[in-house]
């Protein structure tokens, strides 16, 4: 049998059929004697004619060298009058009187407390005027009442009104309402230095972060707050991370533990040493440095802090106070330390002499915890086991054995883990890890905690250790499950 030919025939195409391959469109259409006629007749009612409309423009010209206050606006505005003149809105939509609360939380799936502006009957715009005004006020823009807007109410005035894009920083802190937003977890990349967060560290000049947890494990990330990439991850075996700092100007961090030895991380070789601690020292859980990173103070056992170099982790100094240290923060200038107890005592020692020059007694306080001491020097926070924190001046609690706080806050009811002050002085950051969410942001100057911070949506956990950034751009909360929120600030600039 005759093979049979497969081989698909092919139809001949007809030559004289043209095609047009990626031919575009024409969106225009054409232009003859008529449209042109048209066009001329609407140039001239617009601008009367092309030589009326040159003409123009070089009067305008000469007005504007001659005068700029006298410029035409081009909006043909009549202000002879404007000043009696109620302003109106200038739009106005009908669906909005016609959707109630109710119905909008029901499309939503969500509640609200009932009553006053949140009645299911009254209408869901009013309910969205009231919250924007209660967070923001009323900008001079959108006011009905004033007869004239000022010359300062332009565009920008607009913008500043929506609190995420004001970049402006020139002033003090408001109190009452703090801008920020949550950004992306500063460990997000890895999760890997818990169970329990005690270290969050930010570099002193560089947008880096130092992580370190339980699980002895220490990352570098880069801090931008969209992405925080990883950058570097050490894994120091049994070696449960209780606390890192950042010396020598940021190119060195120091790891120390509950064993009788510590790692110093070089950030520049990336390699790490172990180093024995001096005789009698047997942890290292709780240790500050110098504001001029030479220096780095441990709180040893029986009321002892031991003093070693930052170079050479030598110890040069100890230091000893009558109970058992439970915190320890330097002032600015480096030649005092504070040492906070378990009998509610505060220690001050000159490092410069060696010796104790001063003690007062926290007021109220059983069991001191948390030590912080603000950039201005102007401020000392102390806190309790009893949920309390004491903000005194520091000139007082230098003077007097007694000294009474310039404000207590009691906002926080179990003990207080943690307080940090920002680099402006501003913010008082307190926390506590034996409840969700246990944090407040304290605005200094008006003695009062940011009624939004943190939001009711939030997912903190059990913070347990708290941190600015150098510039205070940054705030990050470490928790005893693997994570470090991180919020952006509004009113500081960057990092």
């Amino acid at each position: 049998m005759p093979k049979q030919n497969r081989k698909r025939r092919h139809e001949t195409i007809a030559s004289d059929i043209e095609y047009e391959i990626d031919a575009p469109k024409n969106k225009f259409r054409p232009f003859d004697e008529e449209a042109q006629a048209e066009e001329e007749q609407l140039n001239k009612i617009l601008f009367g004619g092309a030589s009326s409309f040159l003409k123009s423009l070089e009067e305008a010209e000469q007005e504007v060298g001659a005068s700029c206050s006298n410029v035409d606006s081009g909006v043909g505005e009549d202000t002879s009058d404007s000043d009696s003149k109620e302003r109106t809105p200038a739009w106005f939509d009908d669906d909005d009187d016609g959707i109630e609360v109710g119905q909008a939380l029901e499309a939503q799936g969500r509640k609200l407390p009932s009553g006053g502006v949140n009645s299911r009957k009254n209408k869901y715009s009013s309910l969205l005027k009231h919250k924007f005004t209660a967070a923001m006020g009323t900008p001079s823009w959108a006011s009905l009442d004033k007869r004239k807007m000022p010359d300062s109410d332009s565009e920008d005035e607009i913008l500043r009104s929506c609190g995420f894009i004001r970049k402006k920083t020139e002033g003090q802190l408001a109190s009452g309402l703090l801008e920020f937003k949550k950004v992306k977890d500063l460990n997000s990349e890895t999760y890997s230095e818990g169970p329990f967060i005690n270290a969050a560290e930010f570099h002193p000049s560089s947008r880096v972060a130092l992580v370190a947890g339980h699980s002895g494990v220490a990352t570098l990330y880069a801090v931008d707050g969209r992405r925080n990439n990883k950058l570097h991850s050490v894994l120091f075996q049994n070696f449960p991370i209780f606390c890192a700092k950042f010396i020598l100007n940021g190119n060195e961090a120091i790891l120390g533990s509950r064993v009788n030895h510590i790692f110093s991380y070089d950030l520049m070789s990336a390699k790490s040493t172990r180093i024995p601690l001096p005789p009698g020292l047997t942890r290292f859980k709780k240790f500050v440095t110098s504001p001029d990173s030479k220096f780095i103070a441990g709180a040893g056992k029986w009321g002892e802090v031991h003093i070693l170099t930052a170079a050479s982790k030598e110890r040069v100094a100890t230091l000893k106070q009558n109970n058992e240290v439970t915190a320890l923060t330097y002032n600015p200038r480096g030649n005092l330390l504070y040492g906070h107890s378990d009998c509610g005592e505060v220690t001050i020692w000159d490092v410069n002499m060696n010796k104790v020059i001063h003690k007062f007694t926290d007021e109220g306080c059983l069991q001191g915890t948390t030590l912080s001491i603000s950039s201005s020097n102007q401020f000392l926070a102390a806190g309790s086991a009893q949920g309390v924190v004491n903000l005194y001046n520091v000139d007082d609690v230098l003077s007097s054995k007694v000294p009474k706080p310039r404000k207590t806050i009691m906002n926080l009811t179990t003990s207080i883990t943690d307080l940090k002050f920002n680099s402006s002085s501003e913010i008082l950051a307190l926390s506590s890890v034996d409840i969700q969410n246990s944090v407040k942001l304290f605005h200094v100057g008006s003695g009062t905690v940011f009624s939004n911070f943190p939001p009711f949506d939030a997912k903190l956990g059990h913070v347990n250790v708290v941190n600015f950034s150098p510039n205070g751009g940054y705030v990050a909360f470490g928790n005893k499950k693997s994570t470090v929120s991180l919020y952006t600030l509004k009113h500081f600039k960057g990092y």
